[in-house]
C-alpha cells in the first residue's frame, strides 16, 4: 500500500486541528486595533486597556497545569469542544457587554476557553499524525498563534472603519462555533495502548523532569522577548515621523505574519531531520545580532525594518521546535496535555514578566536601546537552553 496515500487523511486531520487553534487565536488578534474604540465607548484608561490584553496571559499562567488534569480526565476531543464553546459564548456575551466589568469578565472566560483548547489540540495532533511524523506535525502546530492573530488583525483593520468592535466580537464567536462543529465531526484513530514500560508522568526520571523544565523555561524566555517586539513595535518605530498609525499597524501585522512563516518553515525543516536544538540556537543568535539594530535610533529606518523582518522569521523557528521536542517524552496522548500545559504556562509567565520589565527600563531612560542588555541576557539563556535540549534530547532518545 502507498504510504503517501495512507498519510493524506491523517494530515487532513492535523490541518483541521491546527485550524481550530488558529480560530482560537482570533481572540488575541481582535483586541489591538479595537482598543481605541473600546476606550472611547467605555471611557477607561491605559491601565484597564492593559488588562483587556493581559487577561489571556494571566489565565494561561494561572490555569494551564490545573486544566491539563481536566483534559486527561474528560478526554481530548471533549475538552477542545468545551474550550471552543466557552470562547463562543463568552465572545457573544462580550459583544453585548454594557460595562467595563462585564467586558473584562467575558475576556477572562474567553481566555479560559482558549487555554482549554490549546491544551487539548496538540495531543490530538500527535494522535492523528502519520506514523513517525509526530514531531513534524507538532512543529507545524507552532503556526497557530501568529497566524490566527495576524488574520484577525487584518479583518479588524478592514471592518473597524465600517462596523463597531462588537461586530468583530460576534465574528470571532461565530468562528469558534464553526470550528467546534468541524471538530465534532472529526473521527479519531483508536486510543494509544499504554505499555507497561511507559511510565506515567509522576514517575518520570530526573532527566525527563529537567527536560520539561528547560522546555517550559525556554518558551518563557522566548515569549518574554518576542512579545516585547510584537507589542511595542509601533512605539519603537514611532520615532520615524513619516509613518502614520495605519502604517505602523501594517508593520506590526507583517511582523507577526513572518513569525508564522518561520514556524511553518521549521515544520519543513523538522520533516527533513533538522534537530530542534539547532533551530532554537539560531533564534538566539539572531536575537543577539538583530535586537540592537531594531531598537537603536541611530540606524537608518530601512536597516531597522530589515532587521525586524529577519528576526521575526527566525524567531518563528523556536516555538515550533519546542512543541516538536515534547515528542521526546514517553506517554499516551492524554498525558501530553500536561506537557503542553507546562509550555503554555511558561509562555504566559514570560509574557507577564518580560514586557513590563522592558517597559520599566525604557520608561526610566527614555531610550529603547537601553533594553538591549535585557534582550541579550534572554538570548544567551535561550542559546544555553537550546544546547541543553540537544544534550538531554539525545539521552532521552
Amino acid at each position: 500500500m502507498d504510504l503517501a496515500l495512507v498519510a493524506r487523511p491523517a494530515w487532513g486531520k492535523v490541518v483541521l486541528l491546527i485550524g481550530a487553534g488558529i480560530t482560537a487565536a482570533f481572540q488575541i488578534g481582535k483586541v489591538p486595533l479595537a482598543l481605541a474604540p473600546l476606550q472611547e465607548e467605555f471611557g477607561f484608561g491605559l491601565a484597564t486597556a492593559g488588562w483587556v490584553v493581559a487577561l489571556f496571559a494571566i489565565m494561561g499562567a494561572c490555569t494551564a497545569i490545573v486544566l491539563s488534569f481536566w483534559v486527561k480526565v474528560f478526554g481530548l476531543k471533549s475538552s477542545v469542544l468545551l474550550g471552543l464553546s466557552i470562547s463562543c459564548v463568552a465572545g457573544l456575551l462580550g459583544a453585548m457587554a454594557p460595562t467595563t466589568g462585564l467586558l473584562l469578565l467575558s475576556r477572562a472566560c474567553e481566555g479560559l476557553g482558549f487555554v482549554l483548547t490549546v491544551l487539548a489540540v496538540p495531543p490530538l495532533i500527535t494522535l492523528c499524525a502519520p506514523k513517525g511524523q509526530g514531531a513534524t506535525a507538532m512543529a507545524y502546530w507552532g503556526i497557530y498563534l501568529p497566524t490566527g492573530a495576524c488574520l484577525m488583525l487584518i479583518v479588524s483593520a478592514l471592518l473597524l472603519d465600517v462596523a463597531s468592535w462588537r461586530m468583530i466580537w460576534v465574528i470571532t464567536a461565530l468562528a469558534q462555533a464553526a470550528a467546534a462543529i468541524c471538530i465534532a465531526q472529526l473521527k479519531l484513530p483508536p486510543p494509544e495502548v499504554t505499555h507497561a514500560q511507559t511510565p506515567p508522568i509522576w514517575a518520570y526520571s530526573p532527566a525527563q523532569w529537567a527536560f520539561i523544565g528547560i522546555l517550559a523555561g525556554t518558551f518563557g524566555l522566548y515569549a518574554a522577548q518576542y512579545f516585547v517586539f510584537a507589542s511595542f513595535l509601533p512605539k519603537i518605530f514611532s520615532t520615524n515621523a513619516s509613518l502614520n498609525a495605519y502604517q505602523l499597524a501594517q508593520i506590526t501585522a507583517a511582523f507577526i505574519a513572518l513569525n508564522a512563516v518561520g514556524n511553518f518553515t521549521s515544520g519543513l525543516l523538522h520533516r527533513v531531520g533538522v534537530p530542534s536544538w539547532w533551530l532554537i540556537c539560531i533564534t538566539a543568535l539572531a536575537l543577539l545580532m538583530l535586537a540592537p539594530l531594531i531598537l537603536t535610533d541611530s540606524e537608518g529606518f530601512g536597516i531597522r525594518i530589515l532587521a525586524a523582518v529577519v528576526f521575526s522569521f527566525l524567531s518563528g523557528l523556536t516555538p515550533s521546535s519546542l512543541f516538536a521536542s515534547t515528542t521526546k517524552l514517553p506517554g499516551p496522548a492524554q498525558n501530553r496535555a500536561f506537557l503542553n500545559a507546562c509550555l503554555v504556562q511558561g509562555s504566559s509567565l514570560g509574557q507577564l514578566l518580560g514586557t513590563p520589565l522592558v517597559a520599566l527600563v525604557v520608561a526610566r531612560s527614555g531610550h529603547w536601546v537601553d533594553a538591549v542588555p535585557i534582550i541579550w541576557g534572554m538570548a544567551l539563556a535561550i542559546f544555553v537552553a537550546g544546547l541543553a535540549i540537544g544534550i538531554l534530547g539525545k539521552r532521552l532518545g
